[in-house]
């Protein structure tokens, strides 16, 4: 008799934040922090309430344009700025419970932090919520870069590629600088993450997805933080600049424009959420 017991999905998910462990771990457990980055990619408002203790609950409810997912769980062990453990269950399938670990631990002057997600259904739910969990933690990389008394405006913060061939991109810049590359779905195509090591340090958009490149060669673009990027914007072309793209808002990362300085370069605007 076949007496093996099927292993149920798992995933794993490792980032490094510029921010210290008892930042990281904040951003987890208090329902003020976790309202302003929870949430796959277009979520547009989310709830939260929690109760951080061995066995104590918490719930979130995540709002979309025409739909809401509401999840929660049980916390089944807490280490302050190390560990959390939690159960987990959307309210639609509450028989389908996974459970999820979250350690912290210190990396120079910022934190690596891994995600364990197991105990999936099938593997068709551990595949979404890989694919939510990118853009999840997409969200809170923003939050923890934004979230503190010196606020980003004015300041460099993302470089991307742009380019009609991606992978022959990656190729270059893999051989040459080594770095690697992380797939972040987004509504449409496929954004691309560069990291040295565990840092995020850029991305690769690629040119094809938007009818509004053709035409324009393959060119790196520069990314400067803005307090408000619509007002930023029409002073800008007040003082001579020429719009290259419009505001407009990418769903867990922020409202962004391309614009044309007087002399002929381009650059983005971006205002992060939150900011």
């Amino acid at each position: 008799m076949d007496t093996a017991v099927a292993v149920k999905p798992s995933l794993t998910i490792k980032r490094r934040f510029n921010a210290a462990p008892e930042k990281v771990f904040a951003a987890w457990i208090d329902p003020q922090k976790m309202i302003r980055w929870m949430g796959m990619q277009g979520v547009t408002r989310c709830e939260a309430n929690n109760d951080p203790r061995v066995g104590g609950r918490y719930d979130i409810k995540m709002v979309m344009a025409d739909d809401e997912h509401n999840v929660g769980g049980v916390y089944r062990e807490i280490v302050p700025n190390e560990k959390l453990v939690f159960t987990w269950a959307w309210r639609s399938t509450p028989e389908r419970e996974s459970l999820v670990t979250v350690t912290v631990k210190p990396d120079g002057a910022g934190s690596l932090m891994t995600l364990l997600h197991e105990q999936f259904f099938d593997e068709d739910a551990r595949d979404r919520h890989n694919k939510g969990w990118l853009g999840t933690l997409l969200r809170l990389e923003t939050f923890l870069h934004t979230d503190g008394l010196e606020k980003p405006h004015g300041k460099f913060i993302w470089n991307e590629l742009n380019t009609r061939d991606v992978e022959g991109a990656k190729l270059f810049l893999g051989v040459s600088l080594g770095w690697n590359f992380e797939a972040t779905p987004m509504p449409g195509f496929t954004y691309w993450i560069i990291k040295k090591g565990d840092d995020r340090i850029g991305g690769i958009f690629d040119l094809n997805s938007d009818e509004r490149c053709n035409g324009v060669p393959e060119h790196w673009l520069t990314y400067i933080a803005v307090d408000d990027v619509d007002a930023r914007l029409k002073a800008a072309l007040a003082a001579g600049a020429r719009e290259g793209r419009p505001p407009q808002d990418i769903p867990g990362v922020g409202r962004m424009a391309v614009l044309q300085q007087p002399g002929g370069a381009m650059v983005a605007w971006l205002t992060p959420m939150p900011m």
